[in-house]
């Protein structure tokens, strides 16, 4: 299944901060600006920021790893280990006719993507998404 377009979403407490990724040169997705923060009792704001995000996913806009690092800049976090250690990561992916949500694990040897707790959704049906994302 080829994914179309992508964002990252950072989950902490009471807030989501929601970042759209695009592919660099090499096909690798990249989170980039712009930073949309959202409050999780906030769900139609939350379905307004993603919808946004995945706007500029994959829009055309050249990214790289300077491109990244104003991720953590407009975080506030000094390295991508901080990022991983105090936030929950959560991939919103959509490919061709499904919304796919992965969440990702953070362990000493790096960042892996739960490939157990990994689920997707038909296209239409963004409020569980989303439900999963408030459950993770």
């Amino acid at each position: 299944m080829m994914i179309k377009k992508q964002i990252t979403v950072c989950k902490k407490d009471a807030e989501i901060i929601i970042f759209p990724e695009s592919k660099n040169e090499i096909g690798l997705w990249i989170a980039h600006p712009p930073c949309y923060v959202v409050s999780v009792s906030d769900v139609r704001k939350m379905e307004t920021m993603i919808n946004a995000a995945l706007q500029y996913s994959n829009s055309g806009i050249p990214v790289n790893a300077e491109t990244a690092k104003s991720v953590l800049k407009d975080m506030r976090i000094r390295s991508w280990n901080s990022l991983y250690k105090s936030y929950k990561i959560i991939s919103y992916s959509i490919a061709e006719d499904k919304i796919i949500i992965t969440p990702f694990t953070y362990t000493n040897k790096g960042v892996f993507p739960d490939t157990k707790a990994k689920k997707s959704f038909e296209i239409d049906d963004c409020n569980n998404a989303m439900g999963l994302i408030l459950r993770l």
